[in-house]
C-alpha cells in the first residue's frame, strides 16, 4: 500500500486520476488522501447477468480472429472473478410513510372572525353533521335553505351584547358548499362581531357566534396631545411681528384668542420657543400654562371655521384642537356652513381665565 502522507500534492492528483478518483488541485493535500483512503476499487455494473468493461483488442487479420477469441474468454473470466471476490456494499433504505391530509372538517360548530385591514374582515366556520341534521341542511345545497354570515356593530356594547342591542348589522349570503368568506365591512375604526346562521320560515336561526374583533383605523387619526409652546417676543420682533400672537403645536396653527379676527393665514409664526426662565441667582421658581380644548361634530361635509380659519373633520364630521389659554375675558366665534352654503349655524363660547400669584420669600 502506497504511503501517501509523503507524496507529494502533485503525485497523489496524479495518483487520484490514475484510480479514476476526482480530485483537483485546489483540494489540500489532507483532502486528496482522505479521498485516496476512502475510496475502493471501481465498481463494475453487471448487464444481463455478465460484466461489462472496456477492452480493446487489435485483430489485424482474419487468421488471429481464434486468437482473440481466446483473450476475450480469459479477460470476461478474469473479470467474474475479480466481481465474486467484491465484499457485498450494504444499503441504507429509507422508508418514508405517506404523509396524512389534514381532515376538511373536525366536526365542530363554530365560527371564528379576523381582521384583514381597515376595509376587510376574514370569517371561517364550520357545522357539525349533526348539527346539520338538527337544521335540516342535508344533503348539502339541496336543502333549499339560506346560509347567512350576520356583522353585528356593537362598538361601545362589546361587553353587554347580547345579539339584540347591536348598533347595526348586516347579512351576507354565503355557499352552502364554504367554510370561509372575506367581508368588506362599512366603516373602519369599529367594533364587530359576527353570527352564522341560517334562515328557517324567514326567520334567522343563529348556529354559531363569533369573537369579537376591532377593526383598526383607515386613516390619520383627528386627536393631538402635544406639549404647547409659548412664542416669546424675541421671536415674533425677529419675524416682523410686534408683540406675541400666535401658538403652534404639531404642524396646525392656532389662532391666540385675543387677535383681532380680520388677521390673514399668511400672519401664522411657524417657530417654537422656549419660554423665558427666571434670572439665574433665583434658585426656585415656577411656571404653570393653561390650554383650552375645543371640539364638536356637524355633518361630514360641512365647513366649520374658527377665528375665520377653516378646521379639517373627520370622516364622522367631528373636530378637536387645542389653544394656548391666556388670562382674560376671551370669544371664540365657531362657524358651521352646510355644504351646499345654504344653511349657516354661529357658535360663540366665552371664556374667561385669571391667574393669581402669590409669592412667599423666606429669608
Amino acid at each position: 500500500m502506497l504511503d501517501f502522507s509523503s507524496m507529494k500534492k502533485e503525485e497523489l492528483l496524479k495518483v487520484a486520476k490514475e484510480k479514476g478518483i476526482k480530485a483537483n488541485s485546489k483540494m489540500t493535500k489532507e483532502e486528496i488522501i482522505k479521498l485516496l483512503e476512502t475510496s475502493g476499487p471501481k465498481k463494475v455494473v453487471k448487464t444481463e447477468g455478465k460484466a461489462t468493461t472496456k477492452a480493446t483488442i487489435k485483430s489485424t487479420t482474419k487468421k488471429s480472429k481464434v486468437k482473440t477469441e481466446e483473450i476475450l474468454h480469459e479477460v470476461e473470466s478474469g473479470i467474474e472473478g475479480a466481481i465474486s471476490s467484491f465484499p457485498e456494499e450494504k444499503t441504507t433504505v429509507y422508508v418514508i410513510e405517506p404523509t396524512k391530509e389534514l381532515p376538511y372538517e373536525y366536526g365542530d360548530v363554530k365560527i371564528t372572525l379576523l381582521v384583514q385591514d381597515p376595509y376587510w374582515t376574514h370569517v371561517y366556520w364550520e357545522i357539525s353533521h349533526g348539527k346539520r341534521q338538527e337544521l335540516g341542511l342535508l344533503p348539502r345545497g339541496e336543502h333549499g335553505k339560506q346560509l347567512v354570515v350576520r356583522m353585528y356593530d356593537i362598538t361601545g356594547v362589546e361587553d353587554v351584547f347580547n345579539g339584540l342591542n347591536a348598533n347595526s348589522f348586516f347579512d351576507t349570503y354565503v355557499n352552502d358548499f364554504a367554510n370561509n368568506w372575506y367581508i368588506n365591512i362599512p366603516e373602519y375604526d369599529r367594533s364587530y362581531c359576527a353570527d352564522l346562521g341560517v334562515i328557517i320560515d324567514g326567520r334567522f336561526v343563529v348556529i354559531a357566534r363569533s369573537n369579537i374583533v376591532r377593526v383598526p383605523r383607515g386613516s390619520v387619526s383627528p386627536y393631538y396631545d402635544e406639549e404647547w409652546m409659548i412664542v416669546t417676543d424675541d421671536i415674533l420682533k425677529a419675524s416682523g411681528l410686534g408683540v406675541l400672537h400666535e401658538v403652534v403645536g404639531s404642524g396646525m396653527m392656532i389662532r391666540a384668542l385675543e387677535l383681532p379676527f380680520n388677521l390673514s393665514s399668511a400672519e401664522f409664526v411657524s417657530s417654537f420657543a422656549i419660554p423665558e426662565r427666571p434670572p439665574k441667582e433665583r434658585k426656585f421658581w415656577l411656571e404653570v400654562h393653561t390650554e383650552l380644548t375645543v371640539y364638536g361634530q356637524t355633518e361630514p361635509d360641512a365647513v366649520v371655521t374658527i377665528f375665520g380659519e377653516k378646521i379639517k373633520l373627520d370622516k364622522d364630521g367631528k373636530f378637536y384642537l387645542k389653544m394656548y389659554l391666556p388670562d382674560g375675558i376671551r370669544n371664540i366665534p365657531i362657524v358651521g356652513t352646510s355644504a351646499d352654503g345654504a344653511h349657516s349655524i354661529s357658535i360663540i363660547p366665552i371664556v374667561e381665565k385669571k391667574t393669581e400669584k402669590y409669592e412667599d420669600v423666606k429669608r
